[in-house]
């Protein structure tokens, strides 16, 4: 999507599923609901062969050679159309012919597990080539050993959209936050409408290890969220960050972004104690010259800024880049989209984009700061960039030529 020239704009991540931008590529996950891709069983009235073939040609569907069994009454069949399975469900249901329509569903062994139902997709975390390239991951697995419940907790501002605080999978995570928009602490005000805050947080603070969808970074979960809703305009981020400072929040997430130089933004950032992890953007442009992308671009210390790498270990199409700049890259999915919360209690969904690598390191400068609590923000900042899986073909497109290591920047093993 072409970032506008005005104003500070929410990144809608190329491939943000829960926009209403692009439905037929969106994916909503329901926990522990998972069915095989493309396929669904159907019940008919008095179907016959001549019927079932038609049926097939005009959905676009592959009938199954297994349904050669009267008794079982359901036919399987694959879908050939982009089509995502509830919206091939609506459309079906309409035939006349049609009693029943749904997925395919995948049933779990019932044996105790304390395991995320979606760990194993979450390539971002623990890439075993079932997704791109194995090994194309932050590096998360090697650190959860040595973690320990006395390290201390950590406060992630992020100031966005919101976020849908009442999440099964995040609600434990969650501390006070404010709403700029209606001036309100209250919870049903701070909630997300929009979905791009939620998504953010549950990148980096789903409870790990509760049975619940996803996992976050921190496996003793110290790792809390503090939401900051604004309008994205320049007076309500400036407020934010203020009231972030006076609560003693070090790390503040921002996925969003401007072309527009703004002094004010710009002031408050130069005079905010913390880190300010930024997005770099989804245009797939340098950022050099007059090309710039803003707060990413300010000339602070106290900024990293964050580009996007894909399955394959790779710097996505869509992100941008330039070393003068753009300091590090992160998971951001291309082929592979990322898996993270939705607006409904046990709700999951996909998206791509430089947000949401943002969202990875900013957990990751908090699990840094979380193992070391007296370190510095230039050394959070530091053991980041000093401590990334290098790549030598990533050398003029972010400063650190690497992709984030968070087992390594935790324990600083560049030192």
């Amino acid at each position: 999507m072409k970032i506008k020239k005005k104003s500070i704009l929410l990144f809608f991540t190329i491939f943000f599923a829960i926009s209403l931008f692009d439905g037929a590529k969106a994916e909503n996950i329901s926990e522990n609901l998972s069915y095989k891709d493309n396929e669904i069983l159907v019940k008919f009235k008095n179907p016959n062969p001549e019927f079932l073939e038609k049926f097939s040609q005009t959905y676009n569907l592959t009938l199954s050679t297994d349904n050669n069994y009267p008794k079982k009454k359901y036919y399987l069949f694959t879908s050939n159309s982009d089509l995502a399975i509830n919206d091939l469900i609506i459309k079906l249901e309409s035939n006349t012919r049609v009693k029943k329509v749904q997925p395919n569903y995948i049933y779990q062994p019932a044996k105790k597990s304390k395991q995320d139902p979606f760990f194993g997709r979450q390539w971002w975390i623990l890439n075993d080539g079932s997704a791109g390239l194995s090994g194309a991951d932050i590096c998360l697995p090697g650190l959860w050993p040595s973690e320990q419940k006395t390290w201390a907790n950590v406060v992630i501002g992020i100031i966005d959209t919101g976020v849908y605080v009442r999440h099964t999978d995040l609600k434990k995570n969650i501390v006070a936050g404010y709403d700029f928009v209606h001036g309100s602490k209250k919870k049903k005000y701070i909630t997300d409408k929009d979905g791009h805050g939620t998504f953010i947080a549950g990148l980096i603070a789903a409870q790990v290890n509760n049975r619940k969808g996803i996992a976050g970074l921190s496996r003793t979960n110290r790792l809390k969220i503090m939401p900051l809703k604004f309008d994205f305009s320049t007076d309500q981020a400036i407020t934010a960050l203020s009231y972030a400072q006076g609560r003693g929040v070090r790390i503040i997430n921002i996925s969003w972004g401007t072309n527009e130089y703004d002094t004010a933004l710009y002031e408050a950032i130069k005079n905010f104690p913390g880190l300010i992890v930024a997005a770099a953007g989804n245009e797939g442009a340098e950022h050099t010259g007059e090309n710039h992308f803003y707060p990413c671009d300010f000339d602070l210390n106290n900024i990293l800024c964050v580009g996007a790498s894909s399955e394959s270990d790779l710097i996505t199409s869509y992100s941008d880049y330039g070393a003068d700049y753009v300091d590090v890259l992160a998971p951001g999915g291309e082929e592979s989209p990322l898996i993270s919360l939705g607006l409904n209690k046990n709700r999951y969904v996909s998206g791509e984009g430089t947000s949401y690598a943002t969202a990875l390191t900013s957990g990751a400068a908090g699990m840094v700061l979380s193992a070391n609590p007296q370190i510095s923000n230039a050394e959070i900042k530091d053991a980041i960039i000093k401590n990334v899986r290098p790549k030598t073909e990533l050398a003029d497109k972010v400063s650190s030529s690497g992709i984030l290591n968070v087992r390594a920047a935790v324990n600083r093993e560049a030192q």
